[in-house]
């Protein structure tokens, strides 16, 4: 079979096998389904530029992705990892967050209520180095934890008398049921 449109290109062929296994991880597989997409168009002897203009995508992203499939047949249409070093201030800020937030900022020698993401990164910075604002955010995030603000005063049939205060605490998991008090 030949492919339509330009004199070198790249045209793969696709045995029945390949075909259902490509077919198969288009449907399974949601983050390589474009890519497998371009493949069996290709395989049905779409050029890449027509391609391209059908999926409105660059030729040299549809070439890239081809190429990958001719090379690692399936494996090769898997994100590759980001270039450069991975992350490092991240996991230590993970570590030390569960611990740090179950204590009062008090108990650590400071004279506040509640942590703030100011606070938070002035503790880590004397124990792992600086740590931006956004880093501690993002490890805060990922860690589940949600900032919760309670008022001052309390409601004069409130069912508790315990006072709340504001900080970081762990969020519920959007699946666990939330009791409700009938007034």
């Amino acid at each position: 079979m030949t492919c339509l449109g330009e004199a070198l290109m790249i045209c793969l062929v696709l045995s029945p096998e390949e075909k259902a296994q490509v077919e198969q991880a288009r449907r399974t597989r949601p983050q390589i389904a474009e890519r497998c997409h371009d493949v069996l168009l290709n395989a049905e002897g779409w050029s890449v530029p027509h391609i391209a203009q059908r999926l409105d995508r660059n030729e040299h992203t549809i070439r890239t992705w081809l190429k990958a499939y001719q090379t690692a047949g399936l494996p090769g249409l898997q994100n590759t990892p980001q270039p450069g070093r991975p992350a490092t201030k991240g996991q230590e800020v993970t570590a030390q967050l569960e611990p740090l937030l179950a204590q009062s900022p008090s108990h650590f020698g400071y004279i506040v209520e509640g942590w703030t993401v100011d606070l938070i990164r002035h503790y880590l910075a004397q124990k792992t180095g600086d740590v931006s604002d956004s880093t501690v955010r993002r490890q805060l995030q990922a860690g589940g934890w949600v900032y919760k603000r309670f008022a001052k005063t309390v409601p004069l049939k409130a069912p508790s008398t315990e006072k709340k205060k504001p900080g970081w605490q762990k969020s519920l998991p959007p699946s666990t049921p939330v009791k409700r008090r009938d007034p």
